[in-house]
């Protein structure tokens, strides 16, 4: 049910021709995607986490919206459908500097990890600024602070090129 939600308050947030305010994000897919400004992304569920920031080496309360929610509004596949070919797919988030990073789509899906990365725009209570923000990828459980991205404008779920890697069972 809560798949479903969200699924209808992403389909609220559709592209349209000219949006009320800037798109702060945009997320997307070959199928699909969205501009989402920041009244947008306070309509959607709000995530918390609590992790320890491997650039501080300090630990803090961040919130925001889970990227796995992100994912299934473009249409990623997602649940029963990651499987088989899916399994190579990659999301790339882009920062305003032009820094990306790339995760692995499993990464994101509860049936593949117990951990929730979220798009944060919030930290122990307060906005995200400075060089930090607007937005940040939070990645819990990494050890290496590399992947948790700064200045986040962009979340895109990519198929690599190249012919698919051969079947060994």
């Amino acid at each position: 049910m809560h798949r479903a939600l969200l699924l209808a308050a992403i389909a609220l947030l559709a592209p349209v021709a000219a949006p009320a305010q800037e798109p702060l994000l945009t997320v997307s897919s070959p199928q699909k995607t969205l501009l989402l400004s920041a009244d947008d992304l306070g309509r959607l569920p709000r995530t918390e986490v609590v992790a320890t920031d491997p650039h501080e080496k300090a630990s803090h309360r961040y919130s925001g919206v889970a990227v796995s929610d992100l994912l299934a509004g473009v249409g990623a596949p997602l649940g029963d459908k990651l499987r088989g070919p899916a399994l190579q797919m990659a999301v790339l988030v882009h920062s305003v500097d032009g820094y990306a990073v790339l995760f692995a789509l499993p990464e994101f899906d509860p049936s593949f990890s117990d951990r929730t990365i979220i798009v944060a725009d919030r930290i122990d209570g307060a906005p995200i600024a400075g060089k930090s923000g607007p937005l940040r990828i939070i990645a819990p459980g990494d050890k290496h602070a590399a992947r948790w991205t700064r200045m986040v404008k962009s979340i895109e779920v990519v198929q690599p090129a190249g012919p698919a890697a051969p079947r060994t069972r």
